[in-house]
């Protein structure tokens, strides 16, 4: 945990916990799961690709991924949504549904130049169509989710979402978690399990957390998310040994959710889904679309490059470069012309127009996107050089999905799903559908496909 919560905030957290527990005793507001049959663990690692479990490598040393996929069934390769980033699939991964549709169209929410540009898409009620703890809820199961993207306010029984202060960027911070959190949640979890030591990083929290979820209330769907190896990829690229670590240790939080399932006795009732959200490309280059437009006048921006204001917005998102301006003012022109540089030194691998972005599922009020090359990530920085070598390989994400390294992953394992089947390359559409049947509920309404039938046994 990087920003280590204060002694006496934790003594407070701790004298909370035990007046919720009274409280619950005495016929409180705190939730208690009912026994349900069937119960489904929901594990994203986040940035994880297929060829990370497809074969045994000896290098790598992940006995709990491995067991999962050869007692349980996988896909070869999920293809998720445009752009490939991290809140559109988690959001399609509990929706069925592409952006275009359920309304998280990346991971930034602002889409006025200049305004709020580090917020994120946190809160569950930007969602435009029916989760998968909705549907929970509405067939009288219950739910718990530590982490998952856009689900601040979600109506998940026992909820952690992942939600940070923007100034301070993507820690996972007790204290200010406990304004988003289940009331009480926090404080009675730290009651059980103690505060965080110094150095605990910041997946070894959000397990504890889930595991104490599971042995305690023991919730009909647990939505886990863990974000080591994306943060990890970013900064090393994939591939790389510190990429190789990070999947290891991913792997041992696996394990630690496994055990927790089998302690609370919910093994032979337990459906585990492990996914990812998307692949990873190595990059070296990076490409800074908004110093041209801010020469030409479409955009300002101050001494250190950060965008104030302009006739167009713009949101980077690695891969792809979003560029939005109102309907009925025809910028087209003044958009292509400041961009041409980029095609001049062949620092675009394609352009998607409106069109194209509306058959891909993706943000209708988009009205171009960009299209990086191999080798090359947009940023969003608006002064210094258009096109600049990076010190060190990188990696990053959100281009095409069916582009190359890109496809996300897929394990399911557990009493009602069948062993050894290969279900090859499957739409990210078609996972929460899949998720749901596990649930043991039926809803033809729900996402844009069918479940994978051939997954289960019955």
């Amino acid at each position: 945990m990087r920003r280590q919560t204060p002694r006496v905030l934790l003594a407070a957290l701790v004298l909370l916990a035990a007046l919720d527990v009274r409280g619950a005793q005495a016929g409180g507001s705190v939730p208690t799961a009912s026994p349900a049959p069937r119960h489904v663990l929901v594990i994203s690692l986040d940035g994880m690709y297929p060829n990370l479990y497809l074969s045994d490598s000896p290098q790598l040393r992940t006995p709990n991924l491995m067991r999962l996929k050869h007692e349980g069934s996988y896909a070869e390769g999920v293809v998720g949504v445009y752009p490939s980033v991290t809140y559109p699939s988690h959001t399609t991964l509990v929706t069925g549904r592409l952006p275009a549709e359920h309304g998280i169209s990346s991971n930034l929410s602002s889409r006025e130049p200049g305004k709020n540009v580090n917020d994120w898409f946190w809160y569950a009620s930007a969602i435009k169509v029916p989760t998968l703890w909705d549907e929970a809820r509405r067939h009288k199961l219950t739910s718990a989710g530590v982490s998952w993207p856009v689900s601040a306010g979600a109506a998940i029984d026992w909820n952690v979402p992942e939600i940070w202060e923007p100034s301070k960027g993507e820690k996972f911070d007790f204290q200010y978690l406990l304004r988003f959190a289940t009331p009480g949640l926090i404080p009675e979890a730290i009651a059980h399990l103690g505060p965080p030591q110094p150095g605990t990083d910041d997946d070894r929290l959000r397990t504890r957390l889930a595991a104490y979820l599971i042995k305690t209330h023991q919730p009909n769907l647990v939505l886990l998310h863990l974000v080591e190896l994306d943060s990890v990829q970013h900064e090393s690229g994939p591939g790389s040994p510190e990429a190789a670590a990070a999947l290891e240790h991913l792997d041992g939080r696996v394990g630690e959710i496994l055990r927790a399932v089998e302690e609370a006795g919910l093994k032979d009732s337990t459906d585990v889904f492990v996914v990812s959200d998307h692949g990873f490309l190595p990059i070296d280059h990076l490409i800074q679309p908004n110093v041209l437009l801010v020469k030409a006048g479409l955009l300002t921006a101050n001494e250190q490059g950060v965008v104030t204001g302009g006739r167009i917005a713009t949101v980077a998102d690695g891969g792809s470069f979003f560029i939005y301006w109102p309907d009925g003012q025809n910028l087209r022109g003044e958009v292509d012309a400041a961009l041409k540089p980029l095609r001049d030194q062949g620092a675009l691998w394609g352009v998607l127009d409106r069109p194209g972005l509306a058959n891909l599922g993706a943000e209708p009020t988009a009205q171009l996107a960009l299209e990086a090359p191999e080798g090359f990530a947009f940023g969003r920085v608006a002064e210094g050089e258009l096109v600049r070598k990076l010190p060190t390989p990188r990696g990053t994400h959100g281009y095409l999905p069916f582009r190359q390294g890109m496809e996300a992953s897929f394990i399911a394992c557990g009493p009602r799903i069948r062993k050894g089947v290969n279900l090859h390359r499957i739409p990210m559409t078609v996972v929460a559908p899949t998720i749901l049947k596990g649930l043991g509920i039926d809803d033809p309404q729900f996402g844009v496909q069918p479940p994978l039938m051939d997954l289960f046994r019955e």
